[in-house]
C-alpha cells in the first residue's frame, strides 16, 4: 500500500513525543542503581497488573493527563496506538535487560527493551528511555519519557502483523479491472503505466518512458536533476495526445475543462484531449481567470500575457500582480477539494494503492494553498480494511479567511485556512493557515504557512471562531508580523487558570527574495521582535478557569492582557534564557517552553544571570511591563523574575 507518512504517522507518533520534562527541588542525594530497579520492578508490575492508576503515579505530570493515559493504556495493552481498538499483538518490557545510567545526584537514565510478539511470528524489539528523578529519599518519579523510536517500531510491528494476519479485499469497478488490463497490454510500447484516468466512462492512460520514482519525482525540488524518464498519455484508442517528453502531466480538466496541464524544465503548457498544444510550454506561471474575455494570466520572467477566451495569446501586457490575484479562482473562497479533484478520476495501475491521486494544477501548488500531489479516497474501488486507507484524503477544505491592506497601499495580504482530513487505522486531521503577501512595490508574491496549534501534542484541536483573528503589520520592508488565531496550551502563575486560545505572532523576514519564518519559543512572540506599546494589550484570548479535567473547567473569553498575563509574558522574556528562578513555581510554567526545556534536557545548569544575554529589546519591553504593572498598582516583588 502508498504510505503517507508526513501528516499520518507523524500525527499519531507526535502525540505521545517528548511527553514530559519536570524540574523540581534538587536534591544532593545520590540514585543508587538497586533503588532504581526496584522502582523499575514495580513499574513492570503494574504494566503486568493493568493497575493504571499506580502507572499515572510513576510519572511526574501536572497538565494534560491524556498524552499519558493512552501511552500507559498501550503499554498495558488495553488500548491501540490510536486509543481507540485493543491491540493485535504482544508487548512485554523486559526489565532484566535493563540499561541503567546514573547522570548526576539527581538524575537517571534508563533504557528498557519492549518485546513485541504474536503468536507464531517473528518477535521484534525496541526501547523506552525514561529520565528518572529522585526527589525524595527512596522515592523516584519517570520526568522524562523519549518514546520516539519506540512509537515508530510499534507501528512498524503492528504494520507487520497487518499484513501477514489480516486479510483485505478489495472490490474493483468494472472500468478499473478493464483498465488493469489495457495497460497490461501497453507495457510492450512503454517501460510503465503509472495511472489511469476515467472522463465520460472512457479511459486514458498516463506512461513513462524510463525509470519513474513518483515520490521522487512527483515532489523534487525545482532545480534537482530530473530521474531519466519522460511522461506521456495515451487516450482510449491508445494513441499518444500528449507525447511521452514531460516532466509531469497533471490531472484531466484540473485547471480548465478538457485541458491537461504539462511541465518541462520548469515550465508549463496546456494539451487538449486532441492532442493539440493549446499554451505552449514555455511559462513560468499559469493563473486561470475569472473575467469577460480572458481565461487565464501567462507569467514569463517579468512579462505578462492573457489567454483569451478563443485561446488565442495576447501580445505582452502592462500588468501587476495585484491587477489579477483577486480574479485567480480558488482564491476568492472557501471550497472543499474533494469534489473538485473527483470529477476525473485517475487511479494507481496497482492493486494496493487504492487512493485516487489528485495532481494539482500548479498554480495552486506552487502558492501553497494545495499539496502538489494528494490522494483521496477512491469511490471506484471498496477495500474492506480501513488501515489499507491510511494516508487517504477524506476531504481537503481550503477556506477564504479575507484579505488585509495596508494604508500604505503597498503590500496585501491574503489569508486561507486549509483543513486536511485523512481515513484510515491513523485517521486525524492537520489544520494550518497560509498567507500570500504581495509586495506591490516591487511586484513580487510569497507565501508562507502558519501554524495554527500549539498544544504539546500538536494538532489536537481546532481554531475557536471568536479568536480566528488575521493581520499583518508592516514592521519594515523587510520583515512582517503576521497575527493568527491558534490553539494554545500554557498555564499561568495560578494553577487554576490556563491559556487554551488566541493571538499567535509570527515575524517573516525576507531573505534571499523568500519568506523566511524567524524562530520564537516565546508564546508572546513580539516580545523578542518589537518594542512594545498599547496595541499589544489588545487581543483574543481563551483562558480555562478551575482544576481536573479540561471538560471540569470554566471557559472565559477576553478581549485582552490581563495583569497575570503580563507577568507571565514578562518572565516568559527570562525563561527563554533558561534563567534560574527563585520561584519553583516560574520553573514548573516553563517546562515546556522548548528554548527552557532544551537546555535542561543537555544537564546544563540554569542561569544565575541572563542580563549579558537580553537584548535591547527585552530589556526595552521589561521596563515597559514593569511600568504597566506599576500603573495597575500590583506588586512588584511579585512579579519580578529576579
Amino acid at each position: 500500500m502508498k504510505t503517507k507518512p508526513i501528516f499520518i504517522s507523524i500525527a499519531s507518533i507526535f502525540l505521545f513525543v517528548n511527553v514530559f520534562l519536570f524540574t523540581n527541588c534538587r536534591h544532593s542525594a545520590k540514585s543508587e542503581t538497586a533503588e532504581i530497579n526496584q522502582f523499575l520492578n514495580n513499574f513492570n508490575r503494574y504494566v503486568k497488573t493493568g493497575s493504571t492508576d499506580s502507572l499515572l503515579a510513576c510519572f511526574a505530570i501536572n497538565e494534560k493527563p491524556i498524552m499519558l493515559k493512552r501511552l500507559v493504556n498501550l503499554l498495558e495493552g488495553k488500548k491501540n496506538i490510536n486509543g481507540k481498538e485493543k491491540p493485535i499483538f504482544n508487548l512485554n518490557l523486559d526489565i532484566e535487560a535493563d540499561n541503567v545510567k546514573i547522570v548526576n545526584d539527581e538524575f537517571t537514565e534508563v533504557s528498557i527493551p519492549v518485546n513485541f510478539s504474536h503468536d507464531n511470528l517473528s518477535t521484534d524489539r525496541s526501547a523506552l528511555v525514561f529520565k528518572i528523578k529522585k526527589i525524595a529519599s527512596h522515592q523516584f518519579k519517570i520526568v522524562h519519557a523519549d518514546t520516539k523510536q519506540f512509537l515508530t517500531d510499534y507501528l512498524a510491528y503492528q504494520d507487520f502483523v497487518v499484513e501477514k494476519t489480516v486479510s483485505t479485499q478489495v472490490v474493483f469497478s468494472p472500468i478499473t479491472m478493464a483498465a488493469f488490463k489495457t495497460a497490461e497490454s501497453l507495457k510492450t510500447k512503454y517501460d510503465s503505466i503509472v495511472w489511469f484516468a476515467h472522463v465520460n466512462n472512457k479511459t486514458f492512460f498516463y506512461v513513462v518512458k524510463g525509470k519513474w520514482n513518483m515520490d521522487k519525482d512527483i515532489n523534487r525540488d525545482k532545480d534537482s536533476v530530473i530521474e531519466p524518464y519522460k511522461m506521456g498519455l495515451v487516450n482510449p484508442d491508445l494513441k499518444e495526445i500528449i507525447p511521452p517528453e514531460y516532466d509531469l502531466i497533471h490531472n484531466i480538466s484540473g485547471t480548465f475543462p478538457n485541458l491537461v496541464e504539462v511541465e518541462k524544465g520548469n515550465k508549463k503548457g496546456f494539451y487538449d484531449l486532441n492532442g493539440k498544444i493549446i499554451i505552449p510550454v514555455g511559462y513560468d506561471e499559469i493563473y486561470p481567470i475569472d473575467d469577460d474575455v480572458n481565461l487565464a494570466v501567462l507569467k514569463n520572467g517579468d512579462d505578462y500575457f492573457y489567454l483569451k477566451n478563443d485561446m488565442g495569446i495576447s501580445e505582452k501586457v502592462d500588468l501587476k500582480i495585484s491587477d489579477f490575484l483577486s480574479r485567480v479562482k480558488n482564491l476568492n473562497s472557501s471550497y472543499d477539494l474533494y469534489s473538485k479533484a473527483l470529477s476525473v478520476i485517475t487511479e494507481y495501475n496497482s492493486v494496493t494503492m487504492n487512493g485516487a491521486i489528485y495532481v494539482s494544477p500548479s498554480y495552486l501548488a506552487e502558492m501553497n494553498i494545495i499539496e502538489k500531489e494528494v490522494d483521496f479516497n477512491n469511490p471506484l474501488r471498496k477495500v474492506s480494511n480501513d488501515d489499507e486507507q491510511d494516508g487517504l484524503h477524506q476531504n481537503y477544505k481550503v477556506g477564504y479567511a479575507g484579505k488585509s491592506e495596508k494604508p500604505e497601499n503597498w503590500l496585501e495580504a491574503t489569508f486561507y485556512t486549509i483543513q486536511d482530513y485523512f481515513l484510515g487505522g491513523r485517521s486525524g486531521f492537520y489544520d494550518k493557515k497560509n498567507i500570500i503577501i504581495v509586495d506591490k512595490k516591487r511586484n513580487r508574491m510569497f507565501t508562507q504557512d502558519i501554524a495554527t496549534d500549539y498544544t504539546p501534542e500538536g494538532g489536537a484541536g481546532l481554531l475557536e471562531a471568536t479568536c480566528d483573528v488575521n493581520s499583518i503589520k508592516v514592521i519594515n520592508d523587510s520583515l512582517f508580523e503576521v497575527k493568527a488565531g491558534a490553539v494554545l496550551w500554557f498555564d499561568l502563575y495560578d494553577t487554576t487558570k490556563s491559556i487554551t486560545g488566541g493571538a499567535h505572532y509570527h515575524y517573516l523576514a525576507l531573505k534571499n527574495n523568500r519568506l523566511v519564518e524567524l524562530p520564537d519559543s516565546r508564546n508572546f512572540g513580539f516580545t523578542k521582535y518589537v518594542k512594545m506599546d498599547d496595541s499589544y494589550l489588545s487581543g483574543c484570548y481563551n483562558m480555562t478557569i478551575g482544576s481536573g479535567g479540561y471538560d471540569k473547567r470554566k471557559n472565559t473569553k477576553l478581549d485582552h492582557i490581563t495583569p497575570e498575563m503580563l507577568r507571565y509574558m514578562k518572565n516568559e522574556i527570562y525563561a527563554d534564557y533558561a534563567y534560574q528562578f527563585k520561584d519553583k513555581r516560574w520553573e514548573e510554567v516553563f517546562e515546556g517552553m522548548p528554548s527552557y526545556s532544551d537546555h535542561l534536557n543537555k544537564q546544563k545548569s540554569n542561569n544565575t544571570t541572563v542580563d549579558d544575554s537580553l537584548t535591547v529589546i527585552d530589556k526595552y519591553n521589561i521596563n515597559w511591563i514593569n511600568q504597566k504593572l506599576k500603573e495597575g498598582k500590583t506588586k512588584p516583588n511579585t512579579l519580578a523574575a529576579k
